[in-house]
């Protein structure tokens, strides 16, 4: 490698080659390439990398060899953020947390022991079982239902996976350029149909749908190279630490379990234990003793604790799925910082087999430990606005029948406003909490403190209008879609072989929605890493290049975030 510095601009040239560097040194002369660099100003700081080959009288082949003119970004007036000393903090909220959860579970348990003992009852009698050949054709058919769900459960787990890491990073570009083609062009189809069918107010609305996804597509088409460069990064992150698919898969589990926990919970107050939430009027009964025919109503005690199971059950679900997103921050946020601790194959032992680093279970601990008590405190407000969202659309839902026997009353928009606030200021909290807990993944602060840093980080750098843009959601749906779809059609395949042709349809919609709900689960892997590579970016753009990461990453980043930003861009 080559380098030529320019004292005037503070530019770095560096010639590589990295054919010639396989070969033994004596036996590589490069012959010297002058090139010209432009003293101008603002033309070095419009700067582009160049590419320029050069010849080799070794006579090898340096067809790779390029030329990168880099500029160097000044970061030493820049406030970073820094790694906080390992200690609990927002502690109140994390022993709330763990108190309700504790409680929740202690009645999950009562009601599963319950279920058990009064299981029998429920039942069906074996009485009525046909034995000799009905028997056997019926086993013949469980078997092969057996061996269906079996094939349908691998197909739904290792397909998605393996086009998203074949196609994801090739076609990234393309996914994101199809995702804002295809919504205007759907619109556009809609109107012609509905153009032709003389249904005018579809029309009227699918044709102005169409023009704005035009408008938004034109306006938004220049960011589409910083948006896949942002996808590629986040994508090598992954890849250098892919045990986080298996932990996208547990956090699923874990998910699965607290709902059947909270199922169990429920049914322990409202079956085994009514009187925890009803209050029952006996009915006429001359002997004195309850019977069926009780007027049950639920009680002030019961709407109490109908709420609290309510919160109960979005604050733990935000919990699980927020530490996970925190975990992924703090993985990502190594490998952009410390990457030798990041990087599977450098660990050993059956851990690295499976994709595993050091980074994954720190990150995992501090996030489950640490900062539990700042995770548990944002899941709250968003678990408090969902409840008021579930309130609300309730009270609008009565109104409604209400409406339809006493005519149009004036409560009729206070609940319509009342859904409007409570909507959208669930997204921006939920919003709020994507950019403080990659702080809170990457530095430990606590939840306060990560807010307003990443806040006044975006603040100084002039970037709120960035983290606005949605491009690689788009593009992620998009390849949902398609998984989704080869999911259906090899569910359609695996019904039609081994169910039969009336069950095949069927199965294929099981296929479509199995396929989706794994995307979304290995997608919020994909989303989180975005993100962190945008903080990461903002904090400290040199640390890509200086921690021995493919320089092209870097290269690419920068030409896209200055071709799209070019007013925010300050290098």
């Amino acid at each position: 490698m080559n380098t030529t510095i320019n004292k005037n601009d503070n530019i770095v040239v560096e010639t590589t080659n990295e054919d010639a560097m396989r070969e033994p040194l004596l036996m590589v002369q490069p012959v010297a390439v002058t090139v010209a660099v432009d003293t101008d100003l603002e033309d070095s700081l419009r700067a582009r990398p160049l590419e320029v080959s050069y010849a080799d009288t070794s006579g090898v082949d340096n067809s790779n060899a390029t030329m990168v003119v880099e500029i160097e970004i000044d970061e030493s007036d820049w406030d970073h953020g820094e790694v906080q000393p390992k200690a609990c903090r927002d502690c109140v909220w994390g022993f709330l947390f763990l108190l309700q959860f504790v409680g929740v579970t202690g009645l999950a348990v009562l009601g599963i022991r319950n279920a058990i003992k009064h299981g029998s009852e429920w039942l069906p009698s074996s009485d009525d079982d046909d034995n000799g050949s009905d028997g056997s054709q019926d086993d013949n058919y469980n078997r092969r239902i057996i061996w269906f769900a079996a094939a349908l459960l691998g197909t739904v787990l290792i397909v998605p996976s393996v086009l998203l890491n074949l196609l994801l990073g090739a076609f990234s570009s393309m996914l994101i350029q199809i995702s804002l083609v295809i919504s205007p062009l759907s619109f556009f189809i809609t109107f012609i149909v509905s153009l032709v069918t003389i249904n005018c107010p579809v029309a009227f609305f699918s044709l102005l749908m169409s023009i704005m996804g035009v408008y938004y597509a034109t306006s938004v088409w220049h960011k589409v190279p910083f948006a896949t460069a942002n996808l590629k990064i986040a994508l090598a992150s992954i890849r250098d630490n892919c045990g986080l698919w298996i932990l996208a898969y547990a956090v699923t589990l874990k998910s699965c379990v607290w709902s059947f926990l909270w199922c169990s919970a429920v049914l322990e107050m409202t079956v085994f234990s009514p009187g925890w939430v009803y209050a029952c009027v006996p009915a006429d009964n001359d002997d004195g003793i309850p019977s069926s025919d009780d007027l049950c109503v639920m009680s002030t005690r019961g709407k109490c604790i109908a709420l609290g199971m309510i919160l109960s059950f979005f604050w733990t679900s935000e919990v699980v799925k927020n530490i996970f997103h925190t975990t992924i921050a703090g993985v990502v946020g190594t490998w952009w910082f410390a990457p030798e601790e990041a990087r599977s194959t450098r660990s050993n032992g059956l851990f690295g087999c499976c994709g595993c680093t050091p980074a994954i279970y720190d990150s995992y601990v501090r996030s489950s430990f640490h900062s539990l008590g700042s995770i548990a405190f944002g899941s709250l407000l968003v678990g408090i606005l969902k409840v008021f969202q579930l309130i609300v659309r309730c009270g609008r839902t009565q109104r409604e029948q209400q409406r339809r026997l006493r005519g149009i009353q004036g409560t009729d928009f206070v609940f319509c406003l009342l859904q409007f606030f409570v909507d959208h200021l669930e997204r921006l909290m939920e919003y709020i909490n994507v950019w403080a807990f990659v702080y809170v993944g990457l530095y430990g602060y606590d939840y306060w403190t990560a807010g307003k840093q990443v806040g006044a980080l975006f603040k100084t750098r002039g970037w709120e209008v960035i983290i606005n843009d949605n491009l690689v959601h788009g593009s992620l749906s998009l390849m949902s879609l398609f998984i989704s779809m080869v999911t259906g059609v090899i569910g359609l395949l695996l019904g039609f072989f081994l169910l039969g042709s009336v069950e095949a349809v069927q199965a294929s919609v099981m296929g479509f929605l199995l396929g989706g709900m794994v995307c979304q689960i290995l997608f919020g892997v994909v989303i989180s890493a975005v993100n962190t590579v945008m903080v990461c970016f903002a904090d400290s753009p040199n640390q890509l290049r200086a921690n021995g990461h493919d320089p092209e990453h870097f290269r690419e980043l920068i030409e896209a975030y200055r071709k799209a930003y070019p007013n925010e861009c300050g290098f």
